[in-house]
């Protein structure tokens, strides 16, 4: 018959907060083992003739942190092979144990019967100590875990775990990046008896020469969206939400997709312009500015029950774990080129795309031509209808500019419009074998022609309307010479 593993929740330290259960299980146990004598429960259960063995010396043994929860695991499971076991752990044995949580993925699948016995943890002791309710909810996370992401200053939050001070200097970095420093919080320790004493403090003092020891912890209320100095992203999807409120923004709430077609375009272009400036500031402005577009067309649609921005963010998450099964899926691939293959025949499949005439369709018309014209000639080429090389290439770009003059010789208006239209697609198929994107190069040709141009009207001696074209060429290849020595372009 297998062993029996029961785990109980030892509370905080008070004997009242003992459970009758776990009482019971620890007077009948064949063998109990304490994950640490260092708790207040413990004098009760000598008085009561409970007799133990505790796990303290793997801490006082350990040189390696990640060495202890491992070495603790085998010792209880090979306790529990020989019989019965009861482990006794602080607070409840579902909340922040790290032990409890190793031994259960341990024994998945195994023969060992499991009970676990509830106990009152710490958070709920501060909880009430400190007379908050959290009917809003609360999270409860590990210090020496924390996860960044997870601080989240619109719920109440009990941070366990904060058993040292250089732990807790560190804890306090990663709350200054989301909480005020102001922000007045809670400190826990228990004393001898397991009673909480309570410290309020500001959030930047919290590791000013205080004694830390296993049973601190720190609680941070909730905050207002005014009272903090840093966001989490849902905190501008609920902005958004009181912007488009019946009592909201008349502005905002006027606007829809349509409208908000040219914002869209113009802050993407804002984006593009400040990584060409190279200023990570004004980049991070304005990808939120993009952000906010997207939170505001989600918005728009669940008001009209079409979508919301968790069906956006899940469509986005699921496309990128479908596309990259060399990730998240058992296929191998080694260069850029493969996943990019990769990823264009799973995009074809998904949306049924059943001949390469479909997928050049498929290519969006509302892009500006130069884009488009590149990307189509780019899933051309992986249906191997490309040019060998780029001399070929040159080539055809040659034999187009010559069809076009002779167009013009003709006069022909139906002519030039075509042979006009198969030059530019023929130099966007050389600057596609030169790996540049046509319409970022023409966006700097034309930033290029604007400076030099400045430079002729500003060195003019009169008016540019009262001179001849040599001289204001003159001028134009003083401002190429000068910009070429100071790299200008």
């Amino acid at each position: 018959m297998s062993s029996k593993i029961t785990i109980v929740g030892l509370g905080t330290g008070r004997h009242e907060e003992l459970t009758l259960g776990a009482l019971e299980a620890l007077r009948s146990g064949k063998q109990v083992i304490l994950r640490t004598k260092h708790h207040g429960i413990v004098p009760f259960l000598i008085e009561r003739g409970i007799s133990f063995s505790s796990l303290d010396d793997i801490y006082d043994n350990s040189e390696n942190f990640d060495y202890i929860y491992p070495e603790m695991v085998n010792r209880v499971l090979a306790a529990a092979k020989k019989e019965d076991l009861v482990l006794g752990v602080p607070g409840h044995p579902m909340v922040g144990e790290r032990l409890v949580y190793e031994i259960l993925k341990e024994i998945e699948g195994s023969e060992f019967q499991l009970e676990i016995l509830s106990g009152v943890s710490q958070d709920h002791s501060v909880l009430a100590a400190i007379h908050q309710c959290g009917v809003e909810g609360i999270k409860v996370l590990s210090a020496a875990e924390l996860p960044e992401n997870q601080l989240d200053p619109g719920i109440p939050t009990v941070i366990t775990g904060m058993d040292n001070s250089i732990l807790v200097a560190e804890i306090k970095l990663k709350l200054l990046a989301v909480y005020p420093a102001e922000a007045k919080v809670f400190i826990s320790k228990l004393n001898q008896d397991g009673s909480p004493d309570i410290e309020e403090v500001l959030l930047h003092t919290l590791d000013h020469s205080r004694k830390f020891d296993h049973t601190s912890c720190v609680y941070l209320p909730s905050f207002e969206l005014m009272d903090l100095n840093r966001y989490k992203f849902r905190h501008l999807v609920e902005i958004m939400e009181m912007l488009r409120a019946p009592d909201g923004c008349p502005w905002d709430r006027e606007q829809s997709h349509e409208s908000l077609k040219q914002y869209l375009i113009e802050e993407t272009y804002e984006v593009l312009e400040a990584i060409d400036l190279k200023d990570m500031d004004k980049l991070a402005e304005e990808l939120g500015d993009v952000l906010l577009q997207v939170v505001f067309h989600a918005q728009v649609a669940r008001e009209h029950g079409e979508f919301d921005i968790g069906d956006v963010i899940t469509e986005v998450c699921q496309k990128m774990i479908n596309r990259h099964t060399h990730i998240f899926g058992d296929v191998e691939l080694n260069s850029a080129e493969q996943v990019v293959d990769n990823w264009e025949a799973i995009k074809k499949e998904e949306k049924g795309l059943k001949s390469h005439t479909q997928v050049l369709k498929d290519i969006p018309n509302i892009l500006p031509a130069l884009m488009r014209s590149y990307k189509v000639q780019k899933k051309a080429a992986l249906a191997g209808f490309d040019w060998d090389k780029i001399e070929d290439a040159v080539a055809k770009l040659e034999e187009e500019f010559e069809e076009l003059k002779e167009a013009y010789r003709t006069g022909n208006k139906d002519e030039i419009h075509e042979e006009m239209g198969d030059l530019l697609f023929a130099v966007v198929n050389v600057s596609r074998f030169l790996k540049e994107e046509p319409e970022l190069a023409l966006t700097d040709a034309i930033e290029k022609f604007i400076r030099r141009f400045a430079y002729v009207e500003k060195n003019a001696n009169r008016p540019l309307e009262e001179m001849t074209l040599q001289e204001m060429d003159s001028l134009w290849n003083q401002a190429k010479e000068r910009f070429n020595a100071e790299k200008g372009v």
